[in-house]
């Protein structure tokens, strides 16, 4: 295996450190970061890497095809498998734990992962949407509602089991077929009012119900919001949505929505802050340096903060962060190296950021810093059900409320990103629900005494919680 040159700096930037540089041996693109097994893979020239994000050690490197086009990932966490396509070749299986290849299925496309029903549905324009049974890695090839159209940029929404999925055919209007994955049945058909160039992933905000999009084209220029309570399109935002990758982000804690875009094609750009309850612009934000598209965001749950980059690789241009409490941006550019990210990934365990490709071979491990000087930690995130936490001898006990039906996922972890056990991961009902851990692993063997993390998953709201264990 080829050597890499590992660095660990301590450079501040007012409200970002950077807590280290790994540089890999190849051009690297974006990545997917497994937090069940606290690996980072990343897509790079001819090759799937896989970095052990405990030591920083390179464990793999997996022979690809197509070095020049962004990969698409979806994690498996129960399997422990990941799913991983580049264009123009046949979408591989990936056993996490020895990071060998399973199988190779001959689809590509845009891929979005099921939890519920542990599936991963692959978008990329075809008349059938194929589905993938992460047990059996079998396919299962669902029929497009329309003759003629093919899917596109597939999302699943938690809270209902349901996936969305824009479908379209050149120069024909385009629209979202809505199918309910526990049986693959069509449930709605929501008409995008004479577009003829379809949306990108949806991004839910569960308690409102509501998924917010904006278009995959770079010559289709629109975002909106779909009710997915009742699968009816709300509105269209008047404003151009910048295009590429993810516009969109969710604050969850705070129910908005970040959209980048701008008034016009010839204007700057701008970041468009959205209330979730009223769907109304609430403030605009001109991006520094705004001649160079934004095309990337991601928001930090546990810094309550946005990050934006220039995917496009624009020289000199850095990471833009977005304080979510005022709204207001706190660094208008953090230069990482001679390109700008090519991809952000989050680790909600550890509190790290990692920015993919900021100089080409490079990636730069981020942490948020509360004063500039010093690191503070920062209060977990609180999910929109309520929680209590009881500390016990030789237990841990859990408990929340659950206003409507969705997907809970509650995992205890150990201090080094480790699975121990999997306290729940299925489709609960309202109410009241009791978790409790009696410091047994996945193998019925006791854990040490001592500090764990609980990461608490309820639709698509994160907390991550400490437990001491006594």
């Amino acid at each position: 295996m080829r050597r890499w040159l590992l660095l660990v700096p301590v450079v501040l930037f007012a409200q970002v450190k950077i807590d280290t540089v790994i540089r890999l041996p190849y051009f690297v693109l974006n990545g997917c970061f497994t937090p069940e097994l606290n690996k980072l893979y990343i897509h790079s020239s001819y090759h799937l890497l896989a970095l052990d994000c405990s030591t920083y050690q390179l464990k793999a490197e997996i022979p690809t095809t197509n070095p020049d086009n962004f990969a698409n990932f979806a994690w498996s966490p129960r399997q422990q498998k990941l799913y991983f396509c580049v264009p123009q070749a046949s979408l591989m299986v990936i056993d996490a734990v020895a990071d060998t290849v399973l199988k190779q299925i001959p689809y590509v496309g845009q891929l979005a992962y099921a939890a519920a029903v542990d599936r991963v549905y692959i978008g990329g324009g075809r008349d059938t949407l194929p589905a993938i049974d992460c047990v059996t890695d079998s396919v299962v090839r669902i029929p497009s509602p329309v003759p003629g159209y093919g899917f596109n940029w597939p999302s699943w929404d938690s809270v209902g089991n349901k996936l969305y999925a824009p479908i379209g055919a050149w120069g024909l209007p385009c629209k979202v077929a809505v199918y309910d994955c526990a049986t693959d049945s069509l449930l709605a058909l929501i008409d995008m009012n004479g577009l003829t160039y379809s949306p990108g992933w949806m991004n839910f905000d569960q308690t409102y119900r509501k998924a917010y999009f904006a278009s995959n084209c770079a010559w289709a220029y629109y975002a909106g919001v779909i009710d997915t309570k009742n699968d009816t399109l709300i509105k269209f935002f008047p404003f151009s949505a910048s295009s590429m990758f993810n516009e969109v982000a969710v604050d969850t804690k705070d129910h908005k929505a970040y959209v980048l875009g701008n008034d016009s094609i010839y204007d700057d750009d701008k970041l468009y802050v959205i209330d979730c309850a009223t769907d109304s612009i609430i403030k605009k934000l001109t991006l520094p340096h705004a001649t160079w598209s934004v095309d990337l965001i991601r928001w930090v749950p546990w810094s309550n903060r946005v990050y934006l980059s220039r995917t496009c690789g624009q020289e000199s241009l850095g990471i833009i962060v977005v304080d979510c409490n005022t709204d207001s941006i706190i660094v208008p550019n953090l230069s990482l190296g001679y390109w700008s990210p090519c991809d952000i990934q989050l680790d909600p365990i550890h509190e790290r950021i990692f920015a993919i490709g900021a100089e080409s071979t490079t990636v730069h491990v981020l942490r948020d810093v509360v004063s500039g000087v010093a690191e503070t930690p920062t209060p977990n995130p609180r999910p929109a059900a309520p929680f209590k936490l009881r500390e016990l001898r030789d237990a841990v006990e859990l408990e929340y409320h659950l206003e409507s039906p969705g997907w809970v996922e509650v995992a205890v972890f150990d201090p080094c990103g480790r699975r121990i056990k999997t306290l729940a991961s299925e489709r609960q009902m309202p109410g009241r629900h009791a978790l409790k851990w009696d410091r047994t692993d996945k193998h019925g063997k006791k854990a040490a005494r001592g500090a764990y993390f609980i990461l608490l998953n309820i639709g698509n709201e994160q907390v991550r919680l400490k437990a001491i264990v006594r």
